[in-house]
């Protein structure tokens, strides 16, 4: 077989006119006396042992049928006929997709026309050694001789190419179908979808009579397409939706085929993050493959595992935790032990958990997983990583910063092992860890790991990215923490260049940076060019989100305390009121953002000498940083409040209330 296209070139003609002369052979040497029911016989009794899975018996018995028959190929030895296939030879590097690997037991619709053909005596000699040829490849197939089933399948086609193809539309059909199977195994996707294009073109003319390989085939390019790339998914959206119309046509709502092509459109609203799309899809498969498959069966099986990972994603998390519980019941039976989809609802059960407050079991649940997801896939595997970082998120969010860190570490390890270098996965990696970093007020180790993802998206996307601005953004804040407001102005300032450039001057991510600025400028006591950006933010945000956004409470405070600092108290209380108003609102009446806000109308009024309006605030403000003391929070706010309501009685003359509001303050101090 050839080894390069360059030698494919170079013997094309030979090629040809090898099949042609072994074909002329055969013609002169056919002996009619054998063509009787002895080869269907011998064909039926391969085809059974076929059925038991006997593939190497029932290929010989095809051979010696196809030989009985006067015919004696040299399977193997002469290059593929190519009717229109362009290069389809099967030497090369061979490119099998992570995900083909991963789940081949699960059904997508590409695995069609699986079995062999009976022989019928009545046919024409062609279409016979046609249907032997196939039923060769088939074996072929199925010992994984790809070469030598390449080889049989084109043979066949040549064979029944001067055939009227009305009388072999079906063996044509499932001839091309295989062809293209074996190149999507083999990760050669556009030679694939040539081949189911082809075979398309062929069934067209009698899709009216019968719909359904017509259907199948459409699928099967919708397979090719959603594995292609996130750039196809839409192509193959339309091909599964194409494909759908088929099949009902052709088989009726409640049809297995029907709840395959259901199960893949969902997976294309899931790359679309359209996950309330993929839910209706999902639970319409879901119910057709427990009529038609039961609810035992490893396809019902994978249709609740993506169920139950939409749900998880929108939130449903009752039933995501029972599909997950389902798919794990029929997954421990019919899969290994050590599988990767196991690995993964593993992982999902306990981010679940963990939502929960159900922590103990959530940790034990991610360290199974990760021992799962090893067991299956090996130490160094992409998937691995994402569950490892699934772990550092739980150590994150329970303040264990150092196991969050060892955990992501642990994952950033295998990614820029198996991963391109500047791969988004190992970018957000990078990410993740400078946030623990800086989470950890450990500001130096989270500017290096910012700068280092920032290097790998500059060298990925370019400067003027929307990824790109957001890194510098952050790294401004970590320099801010760390007390250095050169640098911080520096990298927001860059950010917010990048940010307008980028995304426009009204975007709400240009608002998030005016405000950090803001905040910097404002504490150098720039209020006037603190107040201008606010003021700007404030247009972007009240723009986008109306009036009662918790992001126009914020903005609307950060304006008063610049009015406060100018002596605008009035206008003060104005934004003052109404961020309480909307906090009061979106958070509750008790929130800890409502007492800051009536602590600072409190000060206003403290300054305005309206000290009966500032004792009223200020006790408000009281009452709920005592409930904070019963949950547990810091106790710094308390004390500061019932230092401002003494004094307040102090100037009021007061003497009891104040000595009262000093020693509980006193008190809490000691």
């Amino acid at each position: 077989m050839a080894n390069s296209n360059h030698q494919l070139h170079e013997r094309d003609n030979t090629a040809k006119l090898g099949v042609k002369h072994c074909l002329e052979e055969f013609h002169n040497s056919m002996d009619c006396s054998n063509y009787d029911n002895t080869t269907a016989e011998m064909s039926s009794e391969a085809i059974t042992l076929y059925g038991k899975g006997e593939y190497n018996l029932a290929c010989k018995i095809f051979q010696q049928t196809m030989e009985d028959f006067g015919y004696r190929p040299n399977i193997g030895s002469i290059l593929p006929y190519e009717l229109s296939l362009r290069d389809v030879s099967t030497t090369g590097q061979e490119s099998v997709t992570s995900y083909s690997y991963q789940r081949t037991e699960f059904d997508e619709g590409i695995h069609c026309f699986e079995d062999t053909e009976y022989i019928n005596i009545s046919d024409q000699k062609d279409i016979i050694l046609a249907t032997l040829l196939f039923n060769i490849g088939q074996t072929r197939r199925k010992m994984y001789d790809f070469e030598g089933a390449m080889d049989c399948y084109q043979r066949a086609l040549q064979t029944i190419s001067s055939v009227g193809f009305s009388a072999v539309c079906m063996l044509v059909t499932k001839t091309l179908h295989n062809i293209g199977k074996i190149l999507y195994k083999k990760g050669r996707f556009e030679e694939s979808i040539h081949v189911y294009n082809l075979a398309i073109e062929k069934l067209n003319p009698f899709a009216g009579a019968n719909p359904v390989p017509l259907g199948m085939t459409l699928n099967c390019l919708g397979v090719l397409y959603y594995h292609k790339s996130q750039d196809d998914c839409e192509i193959g959206l339309k091909y599964f939706q194409e494909a759908l119309k088929f099949q009902i046509r052709g088989l009726g709502e409640m049809h297995q085929l029907v709840g395959t092509t259901l199960n893949n459109i969902g997976r294309v609203f899931v790359q679309q993050k359209n996950f309330k799309g993929a839910i209706v899809c999902y639970q319409k498969a879901l119910h057709i493959r427990r009529i038609c498959l039961g609810d035992d069966s490893i396809d019902y099986a994978a249709t609740a595992f993506n169920a139950a990972q939409s749900l998880h994603q929108e939130g449903q998390l009752d039933h995501a935790l029972y599909l997950y519980r389902d798919f794990l019941r029929v997954a421990k039976v019919k899969l290994e032990t050590n599988h990767r989809d196991i690995a993964v609802v593993l992982g999902g059960i306990a981010q679940i958990y963990q939502k929960q407050g159900k922590y103990k079991s959530a940790l034990e649940l991610y360290e199974e997983s990760i021992n799962v997801g090893r067991a299956a896939l090996g130490e160094n595997h992409f998937e691995v990583a994402m569950l490892l970082n699934r772990l550092g998120n739980f150590h994150f969010e329970r303040e264990n910063f150092d196991g969050a860190i060892e955990a992501y570490k642990s994952g950033l390890k295998i990614e820029r092992l198996v991963l391109e270098p500047t791969h988004p996965n190992i970018i957000v990696t990078l990410g993740n860890i400078g946030e623990i970093y800086r989470e950890s007020g450990d500001y130096h180790s989270a500017i290096q790991s910012y700068m280092e993802a920032l290097q790998l998206q500059q060298d990925r996307y370019g400067l003027y990215h929307p990824d790109t601005a957001s890194t510098y953004n952050v790294i401004g804040l970590a320099y801010d923490q760390m007390g250095d407001v050169d640098h911080a102005l520096k990298n927001l300032g860059t950010a917010l260049g990048l940010r307008r450039k980028v995304l426009g001057d009204h975007h709400l991510d240009v608002a998030t940076t005016l405000t950090y600025l803001g905040r910097i400028l404002y504490r150098k006591n720039f209020v006037s060019a603190a107040m201008d950006l606010f003021s700007e933010a404030f247009e972007i945000r009240k723009s986008k989100l109306g009036n009662d956004d918790g992001d126009i409470a914020f903005t609307l405070y950060n304006i008063g305390l610049c009015h406060q600092a100018q002596g605008n108290y009035r206008k003060a209380i104005e934004c003052y009121a109404e961020t309480l108003r909307i906090e009061k609102s979106v958070l509750g009446e008790n929130h800890k953002d409502v007492a800051m806000t009536m602590y600072k109308l409190g000060e206003v009024y403290k300054a305005m000498d309206d000290f009966d309006k500032a004792l009223d605030f200020f006790q408000k403000t009281l009452r709920i940083e005592r409930e904070a003391i019963i949950e547990g929070r810091d106790h710094t706010s308390l004390v500061r409040v019932l230092v401002e309501i003494g004094n307040i009685h102090l100037t009021k003359g007061s003497l009891g209330p104040m000595m009262e509001a000093f020693g509980e303050a006193s008190r809490i101090l000691s």
